[in-house]
């Protein structure tokens, strides 16, 4: 962990030193204003802001003529409790505004004073200087009000704000970093829906995604990201995992999972807009497994399976479903696949029956298992089954179902064989086999070609039906997608990437839209693959990875590394406002610590794709960077620093010191160590033994001896480690940091006051400051700050911009001189952005 042993970086002026007009403002604007501009209009500039709270504080503003009198009042009535400003997303303009007709400052906007309320004139004051000029962000720049002119040493409510453009991504890179999948693909003719995820691939952190496309251009051709909500209007929850899609008659519904695994469902009307559903009750059971999903003029049926049998759901609306289990009497054991035709539904899946037969004098049963078809008119409450024989040379189970034009269809693989001896060939080839009402089913012909050899999926809908089938031509295995209007006469439309071609496309939706388009969905590689279509290209469809692991500071200047575009990057900024990417080899990965020590910068990490293994770059001055080779196998380091002895490293299974970061000791320590520090004695290490959290301790990088902890620790890793001298903060999986005074000896857990019971923090950042420690927390969706000045007590920090829409979190912190940095990200239905929070050390 870096940062651990902070400093003045910069002399400031005494407050008896300063002008005493500097005073008298100083302190005006920090305590006389707090909540007059709680009630302005989102779309006020910073300077517009800056101009309320002089007026609010009564000092004369002078830049300017006094402004006219808006046509919206400035409202005195009391809000809910959030944050002063609410965080805007760096690359979105404000709202624009019509301009008043009496000439005035045009930088300074001026509501018209609200009358006092009589007892409430501090209260409203408390907050307004602080959110409006602790903060301000101008063109990608964070412009921070210096601290107290005086008064009591208290704390201040800065403001996070998105910080993206201040961290660059690699403008040459060509992919984005994130892991994106379209599971589901639906259509009705008029529209496509395809839905999936888009997330760093560490599961519960992904945000579930909807894509459409319709209207006038037709569907298939432009596509736009869809609007995803939850039923309250606020942004969804993370970890959502949509996998089934189907709609029509402007009515759609999406199933999935989430997070933590149960059932979710999301309904939209238009495709544009999609609702995620409260909890389905009762009708969904944790251990279901939903496969299939289809729209009927009733509403919706879902098919699959829980413990061993076949079940059924339906639900008029998406919202409210209906549990239908009983199918255990006709011996289905599962159902994977839907289709419906008007109010006639078809189902494939699996049964099971017992077999008595006779062996002399005995009789043996046996269980017997089978694939089948069954059909249902009253929409999934009863089912009879349905034969589809072999026929035209066709063999083995069905392949896709789909409700296509005139009825239903589905395939099979089918041969031929000629001739005799030496001359005896094999001809492969699919056999489509339709039903105009799902009873009575008949082989309607064949497809595939001379260079057939498989049908990877087959789909439709009522425009036509589509299949992608795998062939070999010269020796090269292929994939071509068929299309058919009548299931007769079949054209080739495209082909889609195999596994020769780099990553393997793999495919999980098949559709025909209304023109005839075939559209295919899936992923290639950790990317989304939507066939014919850039997603580049459409608007909030492909986000950019942007990820800071951790932050140091150093000689006039603080280092920030991670990654962005699935790549290692790092970047530096003189004074933690301005900052600069710096030129790295194109290395798939990420770097996880950095540290500044007596031979200059080193940074290490993890190289990810086709040749996985440590990665370290090092540095004269933290601008420009080297590759240099790390001694480790397998996963290599995760953290550095730097102490007494030099250069500690440590990753699974290792610790390793270097004294020039060329020539490596390595010592082996059975455990997962995640992070390092170093204290006035030498070294201490966390990380956990099994699920235990562990601790270990060095005087010199190479022995390590593990130290006891107390009982009862929440069970999971130890993940961070910060020191002042000898005393200690560690956090991990539980929401109560570890507090050692004696260099890593002993360790007590020091609970977080004001902390709520439910959601509990989760700790994600620690960091040592001149004053004592900072923590931070994830409180549900919020993030929370706490400061302590030993370690043993504990106090909320006030922070706006840390709740309101999407899921916050800070996960760096660093101590630059007197103020505290902290990092980390906000994510939304839209994406991830980043977010900054500067402040005084509390």
């Amino acid at each position: 962990m870096t940062a651990r042993t902070p400093g003045q970086d910069e002399a400031r002026l005494a407050i008896e030193d300063e002008p005493v007009d500097s005073r008298r403002i100083r302190r005006r604007l920090t305590f006389g204003v707090a909540g007059d501009l709680a009630g302005l209009p989102a779309s006020l500039s910073p300077w517009q802001r800056a101009y309320e709270a002089w007026r609010s504080a009564g000092l004369p503003w002078g830049h300017g003529p006094a402004p006219g009198v808006p046509s919206e009042p400035l409202v005195t009535a009391p809000r809910p409790a959030g944050p002063a400003l609410a965080p805007v997303r760096a690359d979105e303009a404000p709202p624009a505004r019509k301009p008043t007709r009496t000439p005035v400052d045009e930088k300074v906007y001026s509501p018209p004073r609200p009358r006092r309320v009589p007892g409430r004139t501090r209260g409203l004051r408390a907050g307004v200087a602080v959110a409006a000029g602790l903060v301000l962000v101008a063109g990608g720049a964070i412009v921070l009000l210096g601290r107290d002119g005086g008064g009591p040493d208290r704390p201040r409510v800065p403001a996070a704000v998105p910080a993206d453009r201040l961290f660059a991504a690699d403008p040459a890179a060509m992919a984005d970093g994130l892991v994106q999948d379209l599971a589901a693909l639906g259509s009705d003719g008029a529209t496509l829906v395809a839905a999936g995820t888009e997330g760093p691939g560490a599961q519960g952190r992904e945000r579930a995604e909807f894509l459409y496309s319709g209207g006038p251009g037709g569907a298939g051709r432009a596509w736009r990201a869809a609007r995803v909500r939850a039923a309250d209007g606020s942004e969804p929850p993370l970890g959502d995992r949509p996998r089934l899609v189907s709609g029509g008659q402007g009515s759609w519904v999406a199933l999935g999972r989430d997070a933590a695994g149960a059932v979710v469902a999301w309904t939209g009307g238009d495709a544009a807009t999609w609702t995620r559903q409260p909890a389905l009750g009762p009708a969904f059971r944790p251990s279901d497994e939903v496969n299939a999903l289809a729209r009927t003029p009733r509403g919706f049926v879902a098919a699959g399976a829980a413990s061993g049998r076949a079940v059924v759901w339906s639900s008029a609306d998406g919202r409210a479903w209906q549990r239908l289990d009983g199918l255990r009497a006709a011996g289905i054991t599962r159902l994977d696949r839907l289709a419906a035709s008007g109010d006639v539904l078809v189902t494939h899946g699996t049964y099971e029956k017992k077999v008595t037969r006779k062996k002399g004098r005995r009789k043996a049963t046996r269980t017997v298992r089978g694939e089948g078809v069954w059909r249902s008119a009253d929409g999934g409450r009863t089912w009879t089954a349905a034969d589809v024989p072999q026929g035209q040379g066709s063999y083995g189970a069905t392949k896709g179902l789909a409700a296509g034009p005139g009825g239903f269809a589905t395939v099979r693989e089918g041969r031929r064989t000629t001739g005799r001896g030496k001359h005896r060939r094999t001809t492969r080839f699919a056999v489509l086999f339709t039903s105009r009402d799902g009873r009575g089913w008949r082989a309607a012909g064949t497809f595939g070609g001379a260079a057939y050899t498989g049908v990877e999926r087959f789909g439709g809908s009522a425009a036509g039906l589509a299949a992608l089938i795998t062939d070999r031509v010269e020796g090269r295995d292929g994939r071509t997608v068929l299309r058919s209007a009548d299931g007769r006469a079949w054209q080739p439309t495209g082909t889609v990437a195999g596994a020769g071609d780099g990553p393997a496309t793999e495919v999980s939706g098949l559709t025909v839209a209304a023109d005839g388009t075939v559209a295919l969905t899936g992923h290639r590689g950790e990317d989304a693959y939507l066939s014919g279509v850039d997603l580049a290209s459409v608007p909030g469809a492909v986000n950019t990875e942007r990820t800071i692991r951790a932050a140091a500071p150093g000689p006039g200047r603080v280092v920030a590394v991670g990654g962005t575009n699935g790549a290692a990057a790092v970047w530096s900024s003189p004074d933690g406002r301005r900052w600069t990417r710096a030129a790295l080899p194109a290395t798939r990965g990420r770097l996880s610590d950095v540290a500044h020590g007596t031979g200059g910068w080193l940074a290490v990490g993890r190289a990810s794709g086709a040749s996985p293994g440590p990665l370290a770059f090092v540095s004269p001055d933290g601008a420009s960077w080297t590759q240099v080779p790390f001694p480790a196998v397998g996963e290599g380091p995760s953290a550095v620093t730097t102490g007494p002895a030099g250069y500690v490293a440590v990753g699974t299974g290792a610790a390793w010191r270097t004294t020039d970061r060329k020539v490596w000791r390595r010592t082996g320590i059975e455990g997962r160590l995640t992070d390092v520090t170093a204290t006035a004695r030498g070294y201490v290490a966390v990380g956990a033994r099994d699920t235990a959290p562990a601790v270990w301790t060095s005087p010199d990088g190479l022995a390590w001896t593990p130290v006891r902890l107390p009982a009862a620790l929440v069970p999971g890793p130890l993940t961070k480690v910060v020191a002042r001298g000898d005393a200690l903060v560690a956090i991990g999986a539980g929401p109560t940091p570890l507090v050692s005074t004696d260099a890593g000896a002993t360790w007590a857990p020091r609970p977080l006051a004001g902390a709520p019971a439910a959601p509990a923090p989760a700790t994600t950042a620690v960091a040592a400051t001149p004053k004592g420690w900072v923590v931070a927390g994830s409180l549900g969706r919020a993030a929370g700050i706490w400061a302590s000045r030993d370690g043993a007590a504990w106090r909320r920090v006030p922070a706006a911009g840390l709740d309101g829409a999407g899921d916050a979190r800070l996960t760096v912190m660093a101590s630059l001189g007197g103020d505290l940095l902290a990092l980390g990200t906000r994510t939304d239905h839209r994406g991830t952005a980043t977010l900054l929070w500067r402040a005084a050390s509390p």
